[in-house]
C-alpha cells in the first residue's frame, strides 16, 4: 500500500466519468453540511446552558474543521433548528447583591464558580468536538468510497481515495483515517469477492491390501 502523500492521481477522465464525479462530489458536499449542521446543534445543545448558543457556535467552529465557503449555511442551518426558547430561557441561580457583592468571600466564591463554568465548557466543547470528527469522518468515508465507486475501472484504489481527499481538502488528520479505512473498506469488498481457485482432483490410488501385495510378490 502506498503511503497517502506519495499517491498520484489523474485527469482526463472521459465526458461520462466526469459527470459521475460532478455528481459525487455535489453529493458529497451536500452530505458534509448536513452533518456539520447535526452535529453543530448537538454540540450547542451539549454546552446550554454554560455559553449562549452564538458562543457555542463559534466554539464549534474553532473545535471542528468547517470550510469558510460552508460555515454560512451550516450557521443558518443551525439557527433554524435550535430551540431558542429553550437555550434562551434565564438560569435560575442565586446572585448576591447589595453589601453581599463586597463581601471577600462572595467575590471568591464568584470566582470560583467562573472558573469552574469555564473549565466544564471547556471540558463540553473538547467531547463534543470530537464526537463531530468522528460523525463528520464516516460521512468523508461513506462519500470517498463513492468516488473509488466510479472510478473503479479508471484508477487504483489508492488513487480513487486520494483524489477524493485532495478535492475535498481534508486536514491531514482526517484524510489518513478516510484513506486508510476507505482501503480497508475496498479490501472488505475485494477479498470477499475473489474466487478460490478450483484445486485440481486428487489421483486416487487404488489401497491394496497386505494378503494382495505378498500374492503379487510372491507370483
Amino acid at each position: 500500500m502506498a503511503p497517502l502523500r506519495t499517491v498520484r492521481f489523474r485527469t482526463g477522465f472521459s465526458a461520462d466519468v466526469q459527470r459521475r464525479l460532478q455528481v459525487a462530489y455535489a453529493s458529497a458536499w451536500e452530505a458534509q453540511v448536513e452533518t456539520h449542521k447535526a452535529e453543530a446543534v448537538r454540540f450547542v445543545d451539549s454546552l446550554a446552558p454554560l455559553v449562549t448558543a452564538d458562543q457555542a457556535l463559534e466554539s464549534y467552529f474553532r473545535e471542528v474543521p468547517v470550510p469558510l465557503a460552508m460555515r454560512d449555511v451550516v450557521r443558518a442551518g443551525v439557527f433554524v433548528r435550535l430551540d431558542f426558547v429553550r437555550l434562551d430561557a434565564p438560569v435560575d441561580e442565586p446572585h448576591p447583591d447589595g453589601w453581599r457583592l463586597l463581601w471577600p468571600g462572595t467575590l471568591i466564591g464568584m470566582t470560583r464558580q467562573l472558573a469552574r463554568t469555564a473549565a466544564e465548557a471547556r471540558k463540553r466543547a473538547g467531547l463534543a468536538g470530537a464526537r463531530a470528527l468522528e460523525a463528520l469522518s464516516a460521512t468523508h468515508l461513506h462519500q470517498a468510497l463513492e468516488v473509488e465507486r466510479v472510478l473503479r475501472t479508471q484508477v487504483s484504489p489508492e488513487e480513487a481515495l486520494a483524489h477524493y481527499i485532495r478535492t475535498m481538502d481534508l486536514p491531514p488528520h482526517q484524510a489518513q483515517i478516510v484513506f486508510q479505512q476507505g482501503l480497508a473498506a475496498v479490501a472488505e469488498r475485494e477479498l470477499a469477492e475473489k474466487v478460490t481457485e478450483p484445486q485440481p482432483d486428487e489421483v486416487l490410488m487404488p489401497v491394496v491390501g497386505r494378503d494382495r501385495l505378498i500374492r503379487l510378490w510372491a507370483s
